[in-house]
């Protein structure tokens, strides 16, 4: 039987987390960021699953197909753990709360949200690197923290969710087909996408800088 390893030191970041929610709702009635729980839970989905891919490669009754279709929904999901940080363009949308307790309260979840993205991406580059070399797997990282940013753009600008694919997958192509045939001269998405991607990767790198030089 797999084991998820939670960090005990996130444990208490996600516990401030919801009870400021929690509170948002007793004090102010406001339930208008309980929607950010439901997101911090989006993003604990991809570390669970990058955690059972990076044993699963180790068992000697491998299974490619199984294998493949794990990273494939792993690539689905992890875009939802990063995209919390999109979640400060609600900051001050309720002025009858004060700023800085949403500020502390998407601060703290934001935290969650880069925490298992990390981590995630982390357990990811270890397995390819069991199979790639360091300039092949660079190159792979790059790629997909380059999908991840357009994931994130078609879930904050576009509404996608990660499960579209299965349910709205018609919707989501011809999407995805009028972004790129648009004029260059709308840009948008590639300046969006390329803000993230340079984000999510220079981040990524500072953490795993911390991490080999901890």
């Amino acid at each position: 039987m797999y084991k998820i390893i939670i960090p005990k030191f996130i444990i208490p970041i996600v516990i401030v987390a919801v009870t400021l929610n929690i509170l948002r709702v007793i004090i102010w009635g406001k339930v208008s960021f309980v929607f950010i729980l439901w997101n911090i839970i989006l993003a604990f989905i991809p570390y669970v699953i990058s955690s059972l891919l990076l044993v699963y490669i180790k068992k000697e009754n491998f299974n490619k197909i199984i294998f493949t279709i794990g990273c494939i929904l792993w690539l689905l999901f992890i875009p939802n753990a990063p995209y919390i940080i999109t979640d400060f363009i609600h900051l001050g949308d309720t002025r009858s709360i004060p700023l800085l307790f949403d500020i502390l309260l998407l601060f703290s979840s934001t935290i969650i949200g880069l925490y298992f993205y990390f981590r995630s991406l982390f357990h990811i580059e270890h397995i390819i690197t069991m199979k790639y070399s360091s300039k092949t797997t660079s190159l792979i990282m790059g790629v997909i923290i380059l999908l991840i940013s357009f994931g994130i753009y078609l879930g904050r600008f576009l509404r996608f969710n990660s499960w579209d694919i299965f349910f709205n997958h018609i919707s989501l192509a011809k999407n995805i087909l009028k972004i790129f045939s648009r004029s260059s001269t709308d840009f948008g998405v590639y300046l969006y996408t390329g803000l993230l991607f340079l984000f999510l990767l220079l981040f990524y790198r500072a953490y795993k800088y911390s991490i080999q030089n901890d």
